[in-house]
C-alpha cells in the first residue's frame, strides 16, 4: 500500500476556487474608471487570496511533484505544471501588493499557457483520465486564462491596453474553475469510499 495519499480531489477543488476569486477581482476592477493607480488598488484586495491559495498550491504541488502519489504517468500529467501555477498566483499577489510591473510575469505566463494546452492535447490523444473531454477543457481554458494574462498584464501596467481583457480573462478563469470544480467534486465519493479504511503503513 502507499505511503502517500492522492489529494488531487483537494487541488482541484483549491483551483477552482483560485481562478473564480482572480476573476471577481479582475471584474471588480473592471468597474473601476479611473487612473493606473485606482486599477491597482483595487487589485490589491486579491494579495491575501492569491497568496493564501497559491502557497496552497505550490506546496502540494511540490508534494506531488516530488512523492508520486498517483498512478504512473498521470503524476506527470497533473504535477508538472500545477506548483508552477501556485507560484504564479503568489507572483500576482506580491507584484499587485509591492507594485512592480507585472509585465514580464504576463509574458512568463504565455509561453506556460502555451504549455499547459499542449499538455491537455497529449493527455486527451491518450485517453488519460475517465473523462479525457473534461481534461482537454480544463487544460484548454487553463491555457488560455494564462495566455490572455499578458494582456490584463499590460492594463494594469499602464492602463493604456484593451480593458476589455480584464473581463476576457475573467470568464476564461471562470469557465476553467467550473471545470476543476466539476472534476474535482464528482471525484469526491469515489475518493471517500476508495480510501475509507486506508491506513499509513508501519516503516
Amino acid at each position: 500500500m502507499a505511503l502517500f495519499v492522492d489529494i488531487l480531489t483537494n487541488q482541484l477543488i483549491v483551483m477552482a476556487i483560485a481562478f473564480i476569486t482572480l476573476a471577481y477581482g479582475l471584474i471588480k476592477t473592471y468597474r473601476v474608471h479611473s487612473t493606473v493607480m485606482d486599477y491597482r488598488n483595487s487589485m490589491k484586495a486579491q494579495y491575501i487570496p492569491l497568496l493564501t491559495l497559491g502557497g496552497l498550491m505550490a506546496i502540494t504541488g511540490l508534494y506531488g511533484l516530488i512523492t508520486w502519489p498517483l498512478p504512473g504517468s498521470y503524476n506527470i500529467l497533473f504535477y508538472d505544471l500545477y506548483p508552477v501555477l501556485g507560484l504564479g498566483l503568489i507572483g500576482i499577489a506580491v507584484s499587485i501588493k509591492n507594485d512592480y510591473k507585472l509585465e514580464h510575469l504576463g509574458f512568463m505566463a504565455i509561453l506556460f499557457g502555451l504549455v499547459t494546452i499542449y499538455y491537455g492535447v497529449i493527455g486527451f490523444i491518450h485517453h488519460m483520465t475517465l473523462e479525457p473531454a473534461a481534461l482537454l477543457a480544463l487544460y484548454a481554458l487553463t491555457g488560455l486564462a494564462s495566455i490572455f494574462f499578458y494582456p490584463v498584464s499590460l492594463f494594469l501596467d499602464s492602463a493604456k491596453y484593451g480593458k476589455i481583457f480584464l473581463i476576457i480573462d475573467a470568464i476564461l478563469l471562470i469557465l476553467a474553475g467550473i471545470v476543476a470544480a466539476y472534476i474535482g467534486i464528482v471525484a469526491v465519493p469515489e475518493h471517500l469510499v476508495g480510501f475509507s479504511k486506508w491506513v499509513p503503513p508501519i516503516l
